[in-house]
């Protein structure tokens, strides 16, 4: 949502310059607490990542550009992209794919792990493989014991 910019009317009254400048000032106010909110909504989101998603996003070739303008969309999608796919481009999706499913397998219950948090992390990553599946057909993983 983008804030208009007051508009100092033609031949102003003394009443319309205050007002204007009171409205100017508010302006001011809301787009720099709106540049700050995105900067710390960004900050956040790239703490959130492991070390591994935040050098593969640095390394991006457009990364400069989405990080100078704090585009939490462009980051967001980034991001994405390289926790489903393996990166921007799609040279490992079956190797994710089968890796989602042996994960998927392998997914227990954390020591502390309240059973309403695993079931809602169970369903995600089931709903997750079973998306992946269906769009790109399934893939057959079996767990061998060395």
């Amino acid at each position: 949502m983008k804030t208009e910019v007051p508009v100092l009317p033609d031949d102003p009254t003394e009443n319309d310059k205050h007002m204007w400048q009171y409205e100017m000032n508010d302006y001011l106010k809301t787009e720099k607490t709106l540049k700050g909110n995105l900067k710390n909504l960004y900050t956040v989101i790239m703490s959130l990542c492991n070390e591994e998603v935040k050098s593969q996003v640095k390394a991006l070739e457009n990364f400069r550009e989405f990080d100078t303008k704090l585009d939490l969309m462009a980051l967001l999608k980034e991001i994405k992209k390289i926790v489903y796919t393996g990166g921007s481009n799609n040279l490992h999706v079956k190797h994710n794919k089968a890796m989602a499913h042996i994960n998927f397998m392998d997914l227990r219950q954390e020591r502390h792990q309240d059973i309403q948090d695993f079931r809602d992390q169970y369903l995600s990553v089931k709903r997750y493989v079973t998306n992946w599946s269906s769009r790109s057909g399934s893939v057959k993983v079996t767990r061998r014991h060395y």
